[in-house]
């Protein structure tokens, strides 16, 4: 990406309605409010749900995932790294490779009920 196209993407990033209100309302990206709506309209995450979030840094869907359930597994995982959130475990790897599909499968115990990815 050239200086300038860098530039402007930044400029509309900071004028975004959604950024601003991300940040008023505590969360870790504007890509919150689009699962808020799924879970709003579709029920898509309830309570007891194990819950696998791809390519979940900086932790927007995880955060939201976490806030609309109780006992919950909620696993994310991302190549760059996430700051910590209360309640959601994380994985720094390549979900793609075969290790780290092991792993997962040893931290589920369990199949996922859903999958996320706002990739």
């Amino acid at each position: 990406m050239t200086k300038s196209k860098n530039r402007s993407w930044i400029q509309r990033h900071v004028k975004d309605p959604y950024v601003t209100q991300s940040q008023v309302d505590g969360f870790r990206s504007r890509a919150s409010y689009k699962l808020l709506e799924i879970v709003k309209k579709n029920r898509l995450i309830r309570s007891g749900m194990t819950v696998v979030d791809l390519g979940s840094s900086p932790g927007g869907w995880s955060q939201v995932a976490k806030e609309n359930t109780d006992k919950s597994k909620i696993l994310s995982l991302d190549l760059k790294k996430m700051d910590k959130l209360q309640g959601v475990q994380f994985i720094c790897r390549d979900f793609q490779k075969d290790e780290t599909k092991i792993e997962v499968l040893k931290i589920l115990g369990e199949k996922a009920d859903v999958l996320m990815s706002d990739m």
